[in-house]
């Protein structure tokens, strides 16, 4: 009952606080209503973690390299202009795989204070490159067998991983025929569920110190499919091993609350989770467009989060390094692109170029979340 009405009275001082900062804009004298206590705020956002979309497919060269046969959904070839930064402190390109660039990112990614990553493996977990390897789910075995490396070594900070799946796996196990592109197949969804469960969970680099779990079962974010659907497809069918996972759920245009991906227009903060990207941009396509209008709108949606009195268990964001559709934050030089470029170049407010303008404004915001700050 205390931590109750704790909680209250943490909740109605951040509305106070709202409330008084929504003015017209001109400037007013300083209000009497103190600021809620940053300590006790900044206790009860423990509870949250911090997770990010993490690809895993960059890997191989010439009619196996991601960079340069990437296409949009109509077969197109997408350009990606992006140039991440490396281990030596130079940007270019580089290979999911290679050990060097894990041990990188696990080194970075710790360091802005993020808890978790969503491994995409949402366009089929046994998706083959032009070698016939399934190169997405080999890739993303080995970086969760990483992270248990990492969180065995003293000093690391830890670090934790979950899959995200989708129904564009291409071929029906049960008849052996290809799906038409895109077909919502939610048997797939018990499929996949079957493989990571074999693969990951029962396995040590699957157990709650390296996997994320929620409420005793390991989380798996389902992508393309509502939480309505998959209740509504449990009445006719069995589902054992998605029964196996704490499931939360994605779609292509994420406008209302409590979804964790893809689009985000803005930042709407539930109990449960609130998502959040810095821009998005995938052409030619008929979702809406979100425009980074240099870092404006990756702030607006942590100041979101940082005036809500609303304490979510996850912050999620979309994405490290998801560069076909412009979603990233991993450092990286924007220099190549063009200036009619529909995504502008990383450009600061002084109109500068700057690689690490998101993943600063990433470990500032994480910072100010933890410090209990309002905004």
């Amino acid at each position: 009952m205390k931590k109750k009405i704790f909680l209250c009275a943490v909740a109605m001082l951040l509305t106070m606080v709202s409330l008084v900062g929504c003015g017209g804009g001109t400037e007013t004298e300083p209000s009497a209503t103190p600021l809620p206590d940053t300590t006790a705020l900044a206790e009860v956002r423990t509870k949250t973690q911090v997770g990010a979309w993490y690809s895993l497919w960059y890997d191989g060269t010439g009619p196996d390299s991601f960079w340069d046969t990437v296409t949009n959904d109509y077969g197109d070839p997408i350009p990606i202009l992006y140039k991440p930064l490396l281990p030596d402190g130079t940007f270019g390109r580089y290979v999911s795989s290679d050990d060097a660039i894990i041990q990188f990112h696990l080194q970075e990614i710790t360091k802005v204070g993020i808890d978790f990553l969503i491994f995409d493996q949402t366009n089929d977990i046994d998706a083959k490159n032009a070698s016939g390897k399934t190169w997405i789910n080999n890739n993303s075995v080995k970086m969760a067998k990483a992270i248990m490396k990492w969180n065995k070594v003293e000093g690391n900070r830890p670090i934790q991983y979950c899959s995200a799946v989708g129904t564009f796996a291409s071929v029906d196990k049960a008849t052996g025929q290809a799906y038409p592109a895109g077909a919502k197949k939610l048997n797939v969804i018990e499929e996949e569920a079957e493989k990571l469960y074999n693969r990951y969970i029962i396995k040590e680099w699957g157990n709650e110190t390296n996997h994320v779990y929620v409420d005793g079962k390991p989380l798996l974010v389902v992508f393309t499919v509502t939480e309505q659907e998959w209740n509504e497809y449990k009445k006719t069918n069995e589902t054992p091993y998605a029964d196996k996972f704490a499931l939360r759920f994605a779609v292509g245009h994420a406008t209302e609350p409590g979804l964790w991906g893809w689009v985000i227009p803005k930042a709407q903060v539930t109990e449960d989770v609130v998502t959040i990207n810095p821009g998005w941009y995938k052409d030619p396509h008929p979702l809406e467009k979100v425009y980074r209008n240099r870092g404006e709108t990756y702030k607006t949606q942590w100041e979101t989060i940082l005036s809500s009195n609303i304490t979510p268990n996850f912050i999620v964001i979309n994405s490290i390094n998801e560069y076909a559709e412009q979603t990233a934050i991993w450092p990286a030089d924007t220099s190549d692109f063009p200036a009619n470029h529909p995504i502008e170049r990383w450009l600061n407010k002084d109109g500068e170029e700057d690689p690490y303008l998101y993943w600063n404004m990433t470990k500032e915001y994480i910072q100010k979340y933890r410090n209990g700050d309002v905004k």
